[in-house]
């Protein structure tokens, strides 16, 4: 077949045949290893974020070192949409309270957090699990002393007035208070809190 300057466009569509024949078979390839790995490892994945969890939950409850292992706890049904999971907290054998997970988005992905609330409805705290913020500064999110600002307060919080945003993170700071309304009002939606 020649187009208008004469030349053979037959023989230039075999040149692109071979390179996108190989250029498929390696993304099969990839893709196919890449399935593999993940089912390889996705036990081993599975107990890494229980482990973040439990202790997440056990800092939650001011627990540390040897007595992290005093967490009990137990996933309950009929949690809402909003939140991954809600649990009843024991620690040393006596009910502690609740522990709700939780993932708003955040400004560099979702927020891992899990929120502690005492049966009264207040919080007994709040531990981030993962999060993929701005290092430096929406990863300040994750200070202890920030934390620890939401300690006490109940239902409905809204920041600046109940709980300071961290100054150039205010969507960082905006994540965490929403998935701290998210755990507050999980719980008395399901009658357990507050």
């Amino acid at each position: 077949m020649n187009n208008s300057d004469g030349k053979n466009t037959g023989k230039s569509n075999k040149r692109f045949i071979a390179p996108v024949i190989s250029l498929a078979v390696i993304c099969m390839s990839v893709g196919l290893l890449l399935s593999t790995v993940h089912g390889l490892t996705r036990e081993k994945i599975e107990e890494n974020l229980k482990a973040a969890e439990r202790s997440a939950i056990a800092e939650v409850y001011g627990l540390s070192g040897e007595r992290a292992s005093e967490v009990e706890y137990t996933a309950l049904d009929g949690c809402p949409d909003s939140v991954n999971a809600v649990y009843a907290v024991k620690t040393g054998g006596t009910d502690a309270g609740y522990c709700v997970s939780v993932s708003p988005n955040g400004f560099g992905g979702n927020i891992d957090m899990v929120v502690g609330v005492g049966a009264d409805g207040k919080i007994v705290g709040v531990a981030i699990v993962a999060l993929s913020e701005t290092p430096g500064l929406g990863s300040r999110v994750d200070d202890p002393a920030y934390l620890s600002g939401y300690n006490g307060k109940g239902r409905g919080l809204v920041l600046k007035k109940d709980v300071d945003a961290i100054s150039g993170a205010t969507i960082s700071s905006r994540s965490v208070l929403t998935g701290v309304n998210r755990a507050t009002e999980a719980l008395a939606s399901m009658g357990l809190a507050g």
